[in-house]
């Protein structure tokens, strides 16, 4: 008896005409599909922020490029810190002023007194 009452509601379950409830899920559904979000960009991802040696080819014959990133007094590379470069620049950039003081181009010691009045390119505070 019990298994026939189950099989009369499994049977007017899997009806489509006497089952309106099979209709309204798939209405359901349907509305959410139309409801699902747009993808889109994040709007707060912050936009990329390239060095500024990033798009330039760094030479070592270059000198009034290369001792904007040296100490005026001491003759010292700036840190990466203070240059605002990217790893891979700041590698290149050191790489290639000792590349130039071994050559001969720069002096070791001092900045060339040529290039002293250049405006900075990085974040250097000089005491006037």
């Amino acid at each position: 008896m019990q298994t026939l009452r189950g099989l009369q509601r499994f049977r007017s379950v899997l009806s489509i005409h006497g089952n309106t409830g099979v209709r309204r899920l798939t209405d359901v559904q349907v509305q959410e599909r139309d409801d699902a979000p747009v993808m889109m960009e994040n709007p707060y991802k912050e936009p990329f922020k390239g060095c500024i040696l990033c798009k330039v080819t760094v030479d070592y014959k270059n000198i009034q490029l290369l001792s904007q990133f040296i100490s005026p007094h001491t003759g010292r590379i700036y840190g990466r810190h203070i240059t605002g470069l990217c790893g891979r620049k700041q590698r290149e950039l050191s790489k290639t002023i000792k590349k130039a003081h071994s050559m001969g181009f720069m002096p070791v010691t001092h900045k060339h007194p040529q290039f002293m009045k250049d405006p900075n390119i990085c974040r250097i505070n000089p005491l006037k």
